[in-house]
């Protein structure tokens, strides 16, 4: 938890003027006890507010921890800024202010709207034990000590959008650079090794053409059989990568990949609901991107018989589901590649929520919903 230092000899709080700092009004003012126990009551007053709210925060304790730490520091730092008489705005313009989601374990999980409300929630339970603290004389003062708070608060929720948006600039280019390293690896396993397997029934062809026509004959059959399946590999990645959700929106761009790349032996269902169609372009896209990659990596890694995809829009949500009666594995050990924590960094960056369940001999299941109405927000 927050590791506080110590008191300062005396709390100072504004005098019969609202100008002149005096000492605040409590029992011991001196002790660093006073001041942990206030801290202790914005602690639970948070808590309680953000379960009384239904704030979706209150079901993460590490997020309720971090704004418990926060909220602390801006009790310490309005105190001080009113005892020393810092002018408006010295709060906001200044340095020392840590963001809101500004940890490493809180900057994947706090966008800038849950900031502004975990903001909202925090002046709303701070100002009446700020106020009552700092006791100030008249209205001037207890104004001026709200704007203070207020800008407090301010300057966390601003720090912390901007930590957030730089770490979302920063998943999406490593999402884009993930992409291109599969691109590269498709070139290379099935595209320059087809070609080599080529060339090199080319140059058997050549070698056993005179003393063995039959047996060229064959090396020239199987090379030509090789090219084709280069050709159609060559095909489908050409496809893939023009392929996005268009005018014929998403259902459309699924049942194209589908036809594109699922095996005639596959037994393939898609079941929609709702109006795709009506979905953002971006969540149509991104959606799409995540969904082709579990389909590609059951038809790939899985051989499955059957593979069953589920699309549902509301006016809240779109759910999307994967599922395949194939192999399996044992989630965070045998999986290979970089497939799965793409599609789930793609879901974090929606906002949403991201599933896997698989076993040995049993398939799996990827599962994902993203909110719709203000993205999530």
């Amino acid at each position: 938890m927050h590791q506080f230092g110590s008191a300062p000899e005396r709390r100072p709080r504004f005098g019969a003027e609202g100008n002149s700092p005096l000492p605040i009004c409590t029992a011991q003012p001196d002790s660093y006890r006073d001041l942990s126990t206030v801290h202790e009551e914005i602690v639970t007053s948070i808590r309680q507010a953000l379960r009384r709210d239904g704030n979706e925060l209150a079901t993460r304790p590490e997020c309720v921890d971090e704004l418990a730490v926060q909220a602390c520091a801006v009790f310490d730092d309005v105190t001080a800024a009113v005892a020393a008489g810092d002018p408006l705005g010295a709060l906001s313009a200044g340095g020392a202010a840590a963001p809101f989601g500004g940890t490493e374990r809180t900057q994947r999980g706090i966008d800038w709207a849950q900031s502004l409300r975990a903001g909202t929630t925090l002046f709303e339970v701070m100002l009446p034990i700020v106020l009552r603290e700092l006791a100030p004389p008249n209205h001037a003062a207890a104004t001026r000590i709200s704007v203070v708070l207020h800008q407090a608060v301010l300057a966390r929720v601003v720090r912390g959008s901007l930590v957030h948006m730089t770490f979302l600039a920063d998943r999406i280019r490593t999402s884009r650079q993930d992409e291109r390293r599969h691109i590269a690896r498709e070139l290379h396993d099935r595209v320059l090794h087809g070609i080599g397997l080529v060339l090199q029934g080319l140059d058997m062809h050549r070698y056993h053409a005179e003393a063995s026509p039959a047996l060229a004959r064959a090396k020239l059959d199987k090379s030509v059989d090789l090219l084709r399946q280069v050709v159609r590999t060559l095909q489908q990645f050409s496809s893939e990568l023009r392929r996005s959700v268009g005018e014929g929106g998403l259902e459309r761009a699924l049942r194209s990949y589908l036809e594109a790349h699922a095996e005639p032996l596959v037994h393939v269902t898609l079941r929609t609901k709702g109006d795709l169609a009506a979905l953002p372009a971006d969540i149509s896209e991104e959606v799409y991107l995540i969904m082709r990659e579990a389909t590609r990596n059951a038809l790939r890694h899985a051989s499955p018989s059957r593979l069953d995809i589920t699309v549902e829009a509301t006016d809240r949500s779109v759910y999307a589901a994967v599922t395949d009666d194939g192999c399996g594995f044992v989630p965070g050990v045998s999986q290979t590649g970089g497939g799965l924590s793409s599609m789930r960094e793609r879901v974090l960056l929606l906002h949403g929520q991201f599933s896997l369940s698989s076993a040995p001999g049993s398939g799996t299941r990827v599962e994902s919903r993203v909110p719709l109405g203000e993205w999530g927000l």
